[in-house]
């Protein structure tokens, strides 16, 4: 159950970095997600946890001890990859039992009678027929113990390959993506069983996705990772509530944070577009922003409620509610349309008449949900700078 210490970590293929001075430490027993799109460095990462991909440069420790050079044999880790990976000519409980079985091998089993022989032998061995059955009552197997993989579904089939990565006890499991292949609704499901895994067994997991919600659902810290960079770390609320830059703050929810330009002149903030107000009273020094707002923290104005005016131009029924996108500009009597647009708001409220068709709406933002990013950096304004912000819709 070790404690992971990354210090200052760098990947290279042919002299490109994949992985940058990647430096983060991680207590036992955390379930550490590794989140960012394709292609930013996460399941090269997790390669070079497990022992199966070499470190160019720094270095990963497990409980003060550096790891570089340590087979993967060695580092007590099991991995369940994106693919099932089971033996199709196995049954259920043979795929499970066999990480037991290769512990237990040795060179001399490997020739052709004596290699059948043994397998049976170590198979019925009391301690591996008793972890196995022990393991399958865990995930739900023991009706499937004597199938083979295809004629399982494919919720069924990951659950045997976690089965197998638990049977050997290790102190860290690695899982790339092993969700990606599955449906919305097994994918729910089986969201639920990692988490209840994790609960249980009280081991450190390292997680890959490019999904955001398996990621806010199952962590209990994330890593955001681009283009081989740590963009931020820490809890699921920390990283939805206090994005550190712009990179985040779209990334993680559907739709991504709303960052409209503006400008702060003497505590007024304005869309640098419309020129409409968006913020009054904002404790910033005078200069150019970007105003961030969750789609759930924008919401229609209420009667004689001011707000900037904007023109709906797209929505999406999601049942129970629904996701507006609003064009922000004063409308135009006499052409009947908005003009000066700024950037679109994406509003996810309650359905309300008003959200129909190219419909003329005001809007009005939570000010405790407001955060400013800088313009040239895309970095957070530090939400402590002075005095907060009050409570309340923005008037």
């Amino acid at each position: 159950m070790p404690r992971m210490v990354f210090d200052q970590v760098t990947k290279s293929f042919g002299g490109d970095p994949v992985i940058a001075d990647f430096s983060a430490e991680i207590e036992d027993r955390e379930f550490l997600v590794l989140l960012g799109p394709s292609g930013c460095g996460k399941s090269t990462m997790l390669r070079m946890i497990a022992g199966l991909a070499d470190v160019t440069g720094g270095a990963i420790s497990f409980d003060g001890e550096v790891v570089n050079d340590l087979e993967p044999k060695e580092r007590e880790i099991a991995f369940v990859f994106q693919s099932y990976a089971l033996y199709p000519h196995m049954t259920v409980a043979q795929n499970i039992a066999f990480p037991l079985l290769m512990n237990a091998f040795r060179p001399w089993y490997h020739l052709p009678v004596v290699s059948a022989v043994m397998k049976r032998a170590i198979a019925r061995r009391p301690e591996v027929a008793e972890r196995v059955a022990e393991v399958a009552r865990t995930l739900e197997l023991t009706d499937y113990l004597d199938r083979r993989p295809k004629s399982l579904s494919g919720g069924q089939r990951q659950r045997v390959a976690l089965a197998r990565s638990l049977v050997r006890d290790p102190s860290l499991y690695l899982l790339d993506e092993p969700l990606s292949n599955l449906d919305a609704k097994l994918r729910t499901q089986m969201r639920s069983e990692i988490s209840g895994l994790h609960r249980r067994v009280r081991k450190s997991f390292v997680y890959v996705t490019h999904d955001q919600v398996e990621a806010m659902t199952m962590a209990t810290r994330i890593i955001v990772l681009d283009a081989g960079r740590i963009q931020q770390i820490g809890t699921p609320e920390e990283i939805y509530g206090e994005p550190a830059n712009t990179f985040v703050a779209k990334f993680i929810g559907s739709p991504g944070m709303n960052l409209i330009p503006a400008t702060a002149a003497d505590g007024r903030v304005t869309d640098a577009r419309s020129g409409q107000v968006l913020d009054r009273g904002a404790d910033l020094a005078d200069g150019d922003y970007l105003f961030g707002i969750r789609p759930e923290a924008a919401r229609l104005a209420a009667d004689g409620e001011a707000g900037p005016a904007a023109t709906v131009t797209t929505v999406e029924h999601l049942g129970g509610e629904v996701v507006a996108g609003c064009e922000l500009g004063e409308p135009d009597a006499e052409a009947g349309l908005t003009v000066d647009l700024g950037g679109t708001v994406f509003i996810r409220t309650a359905p309300h008449p008003s959200l129909t068709g190219r419909g003329r709406v005001r809007l009005a933002f939570d000010r405790g949900a407001v955060r400013y990013f800088r313009a040239d950096t895309g970095q957070r304004v530090p939400a402590t700078r002075g005095t907060p912000q009050p409570q309340g819709s923005i008037r």
